[in-house]
Formats: structure tokens, C-alpha cells, sequence
């Protein structure tokens, strides 16, 4: 009896703490975004947040439905009907369901829930699997590294949803749920459409452990985007609609958006390429123990090699928590990197309030476009 109750007791304490632990997580992640938008709510200029692409055409595609005239208030951009394509449906129909607050403001409310979902995915993710000293202490930091994903976590942007189902998939994969697995997979292909490479991450995992029977039922994970692209061929008549928006994206060879800047004498630009691929590759290799982890992350890793953009370090951000939070963990969990974390976290900061001012939809055309989403 002493025993029984001796470990009803230790549940109940595991519980708590697990649920301390949660609150406590959700806590922080909509604190480090409250912190950014602070100075522009003071300042009367929350429009600067909601003016951050791509969470304009997101919006909008929440508020058509993909049903665009050719008239629509971006057309100064020179986008096409099917130019919307490209934002893919998972982001923009949960802003939808959110729109009676406002699509603006249902898309912050969006991205914030998406950012807690994940932080609280990622945290127990780390607990089951054990792959760090400190998961609580890990799964705050992700909010952080690196530091453009506190913008994009803060803005209508695709990040955090991404991530969310990036850890749900991999903790129902390591919990032996392989069709959930499988489907949250799914959900990442039509969240960002490089969401369908974990499928590969999977077959590896699967052939190895022998599970020749789990096997055919990957197939799911590529349902949700055939059905996807089967829609854009009725809407835009076009079966491969996403792909018409830029064909220069993907180079055939590594590496070339670095090899650009070097050639051209941009030391800066080239160094910054090189340290990137350095960090991330170190960080993918030394996941090698962790199979599951490791497989995922190399896929995505080397796919980000063959991009051609000056910002390859946003598409690094889906495999950061794994490449970088996890893989360097030993250095990230000592005290002495704990203690430089705060003034760190300024400068992380300052870094953001920066960028907010850039990359933004011009005013008369967003003034146009709330004429749109008020109707």
C-alpha cells in the first residue's frame, strides 16, 4: 500500500512540475514576442508588424481563399492570380478561422499560437528523447536561435507553425505513432512545401529498423500536398501553380550563393556563407548518435546547400532547434554561456528592432489592401 502510494505521489509531483513547466514555456514565448512590439505600440506603429512580408499575401489568402482577381490590391508587386499559390494553406485557413478578430490581428494571434504550440512540442520532444542536459532551459533559447526566428515567430510568418508540426511528427515517430507521424508530416508539406523531405528522413528510419510494413503507409505524408496542387490546377489551372513563382531558387550545384560572393569580393558576405554552412553542418554531423534527429536535419541541411538566395539562413531556421539548440547543447547548457545569455539577448533584440523596418509592403498599397480584408 506504502508503495502505491508512494508512487500516486510521485506522479502527482512529475505532473505539476510537467504542467509548471508548460505554463512557464508559453509564458516566455509570447513574453519574448510582447517585448518586440512594445516600442511600436508605444510609438502608435503596430501597422510596421503587420506590414512585414509575407504576412500581407497571407493574409490575404485567408481572406479570398485563393479565389484572387486579377485586380487584387498586390498587383503593384506584379504578382499573378497564381503567384498566391506559393503560400501553401495550413498558415493562411487558421488565420481564416481566426478572422473574427481581424485578419491582422488574426495573423499575430496566429503566429503566437503556432510559437507556443511548438516550444511546448519542442520541450517534451527534449524530455522524452533525452537529447539535452536541460530541456527546459533548451526549449526556451530555440525562441532565440537564431535570432531571426524572433522575428519571424512575432510576424505573419510560416516559422513556428512549421516547427510545430516538425516536432509533433518526430515525437509521434519516436513514440512509435508512425501514421500520426506520417500525417503531421503531411501538414508540414503544405505549411512550407520543404516540409515533404522529413518523408526521406523517415524511409531511412524505417528501412533500417526493418519495419517493411509501417512502410507503405509514408505514403500519407504526401497526400495533403497531391491534394494541395490537384486544387491548384482547378483554381489556377495549373497542376505545378507553386513552382511557377521562381525557378532560380534551387542551383544545380552547392553552395553557389556563397561562391557568388566570394568571386565578386564581398568578403563579408562570403565569410558569413561560410561560418553559416560551418556551424549548421558541424551541428547536423555531430547529431549522428541520434538517428531520427540526424537523418531529418541532413536532408534538410543539404538541400539548403543547393538554394540560391541571400537568405539561405532563413531556410536553416526548421532544423536550428535540432542543428544547433541540440547538437551543441555541452556548450550551450555551461554555466559561463548562461550567464552571457541576457546581455546576448539584447543584442538579439536590437538586432530585430532593426529589422523591423525593413522588408515591409508600401503603405498606400497596404492601405489598399486593408480596404480588402475590411470588407
Amino acid at each position: 500500500m506504502q508503495g502505491i502510494t508512494a508512487s500516486l505521489n510521485n506522479w502527482v509531483a512529475q505532473s505539476t512540475e510537467g504542467k509548471q513547466a508548460y505554463v512557464t514555456l508559453a509564458g516566455l514565448a509570447i513574453l519574448s514576442s510582447i517585448i518586440l512590439f512594445i516600442p511600436f505600440w508605444i510609438a502608435g506603429d503596430f501597422d510596421t508588424v503587420f506590414r512585414q512580408w509575407d504576412g500581407p499575401n497571407y493574409a490575404y489568402v485567408a481572406k479570398t481563399l485563393y479565389d484572387i482577381p486579377a485586380d487584387h490590391p498586390l498587383t503593384p508587386y506584379g504578382t499573378t492570380q497564381a503567384y498566391f499559390a506559393c503560400h501553401l494553406p495550413i498558415y493562411p485557413m487558421t488565420i481564416r478561422l481566426f478572422s473574427f478578430m481581424g485578419y491582422n490581428n488574426a495573423m499575430i494571434f496566429t503566429t503566437l499560437m503556432y510559437t507556443v504550440l511548438a516550444t511546448l512540442t519542442f520541450y517534451q520532444l527534449l524530455k522524452e528523447t533525452k537529447a539535452v542536459e536541460s530541456p527546459m532551459w533548451s526549449a526556451f533559447i530555440s525562441l532565440f536561435i537564431p535570432a531571426r526566428y524572433l522575428l519571424t515567430h512575432s510576424i505573419g510568418a510560416t516559422e513556428s507553425t512549421f516547427l510545430f508540426f516538425t516536432f509533433a511528427s518526430l515525437l509521434s515517430y519516436h513514440r512509435g505513432h508512425y501514421i500520426l507521424a506520417f500525417f503531421f508530416g503531411g501538414m508540414m508539406s503544405i505549411t512550407r512545401i520543404v516540409g515533404i523531405l522529413i518523408g526521406g528522413a523517415y524511409f531511412i528510419m524505417l528501412v533500417k529498423e526493418r519495419k517493411w510494413k509501417v512502410l507503405p503507409w509514408l505514403s500519407i505524408g504526401a497526400l495533403p500536398l497531391l491534394l494541395t496542387f490537384t486544387f491548384h490546377h482547378y483554381q489556377f489551372g495549373d497542376f505545378f501553380a507553386y513552382f511557377s513563382w521562381n525557378n532560380s531558387l534551387i542551383h544545380g550545384s552547392p553552395v553557389d550563393i556563397f561562391k557568388y560572393y566570394a568571386s565578386s569580393g564581398n568578403a563579408q558576405s562570403a565569410e558569413f556563407y561560410l561560418v553559416m554552412y560551418g556551424i549548421y553542418g558541424c551541428g547536423v554531423a555531430m547529431l549522428w548518435r541520434k538517428q531520427l534527429f540526424f537523418w531529418y536535419a541532413a536532408i534538410m541541411y543539404t538541400f539548403c546547400l543547393f538554394i540560391f538566395h541571400q537568405d539561405v539562413s532563413r531556410y536553416l531556421i526548421p532544423i536550428a532547434p535540432l542543428a544547433i539548440v541540440i547538437a551543441y547543447d555541452q556548450i550551450l547548457t555551461r554555466k559561463e554561456v548562461r550567464i552571457v545569455f541576457i546581455p546576448l539577448l539584447i543584442l538579439v533584440y536590437i538586432y530585430v528592432f532593426n529589422m523591423m523596418h525593413h522588408n515591409l509592403i508600401v503603405e498606400w498599397v497596404f492601405e489598399n489592401l486593408q480596404k480588402t480584408l475590411a470588407m
